[in-house]
């Protein structure tokens, strides 16, 4: 019922701050996550934990994607052609950059 009611482009500010904080702070986890890989010493046990860790850091930039793509649907990131976003998050960098822009 509140759905229909909404203009197009007309998103809530407090939304759109919890979409850029949400997009920012896991994209910061995901990369402060792989930085902190002890050394076990057991071979099998360091795999498993390496391969979690990847898997981990994988669904939070994964998140920060979808973040990213909702910010972009309600206009809020105009900074980023909406064509370009379906490059498989290969440019790295980009998102972290972009981090501040939306607040």
């Amino acid at each position: 019922m509140t759905e229909g009611s909404r203009v197009p482009g007309a998103a809530d500010p407090a939304t759109l701050r919890a979409l850029a904080t949400g997009r920012s702070t896991t994209r910061t986890l995901s990369d402060d996550l792989l930085t902190h890989l002890p050394d076990l010493g057991d071979l099998p046990t360091q795999r498993a934990l390496d391969t979690w860790v990847e898997q981990a850091a994988d669904t939070l930039r994964a998140l920060s994607e979808a973040l990213e793509e909702r910010l972009l649907d309600l206009g809020a990131a105009p900074d980023r052609p909406r064509e370009n976003s379906d490059d498989g998050g290969s440019d790295a960098p980009g998102p972290a950059t972009r981090s501040g822009d939306s607040r």
